[in-house]
C-alpha cells in the first residue's frame, strides 16, 4: 500500500511536520504535490496557511536540485489563473508566490506575472494579497512596483 496518501499528507501539514513532507517529497514529488495543491483549497484558514509554507519550504530545500520541477509549478498555477473553464484555482497566487519566496534569486523573475495575471480578478485577489506578502517578506523589490495597486486592494 502506498504510504504518500491525501490523508496521511494532511494530518502531516495540520501537525506542522514539515521533515516528514519534505521526505515523502523526496519519494514521489508529484503525487506530494498534487495533495498539497488539493490541501491549498482547504477551507481552514490554519491548514492552508501551513499547506502554503511547505510550499515555500519545498522550494527553499530542493529547488537547487529540481529547479524545473518548480518553475513548471509556478508555471502551471499561472496557467490555472488564466483557465476560462469553470475551476478557479483562487489559491495558484499563493502557491506559485511560496515556490519564488522559497528561492527568489531563482524564480523572482515570475512575481511580476504572477501579480499582473491576478490583479484584475477578483477571484484571486484575497490570495493575491496573501502572495504579495510572501513575496515581500523574500525580496521587498518584487512587490515594489505594484505597491500603490496593492495597497488600493487592502482598502
Amino acid at each position: 500500500m502506498d504510504k504518500i496518501t491525501k490523508s496521511g499528507i494532511r494530518v502531516l501539514v495540520e501537525a506542522g511536520d514539515e521533515r516528514a513532507v519534505l521526505a515523502l517529497f523526496d519519494e514521489d514529488p508529484h503525487r506530494v504535490q498534487r495533495f498539497l495543491k488539493r490541501l491549498a483549497c482547504a477551507p481552514d484558514a490554519a491548514c492552508h496557511a501551513r499547506t502554503i509554507a511547505c510550499f515555500r519550504m519545498l522550494s527553499r530545500e530542493r529547488s537547487a536540485r529540481m529547479p524545473e520541477f518548480f518553475r513548471e509549478t509556478v508555471r502551471r498555477s499561472l496557467w490555472e489563473m488564466n483557465e476560462e473553464g469553470g475551476n478557479v484555482a483562487w489559491s495558484a497566487p499563493e502557491i506559485a508566490a511560496a515556490v519564488v519566496a522559497g528561492a527568489p534569486e531563482r524564480y523572482g523573475q515570475f512575481a511580476s506575472y504572477l501579480i499582473m495575471a491576478a490583479l484584475d480578478e477578483p477571484a484571486f485577489q484575497p490570495s493575491l494579497l496573501a502572495a504579495a506578502d510572501l513575496l515581500a517578506e523574500a525580496d521587498p523589490a518584487l512587490v515594489e512596483e505594484f505597491l500603490p495597486e496593492l495597497e488600493f486592494l487592502r482598502r
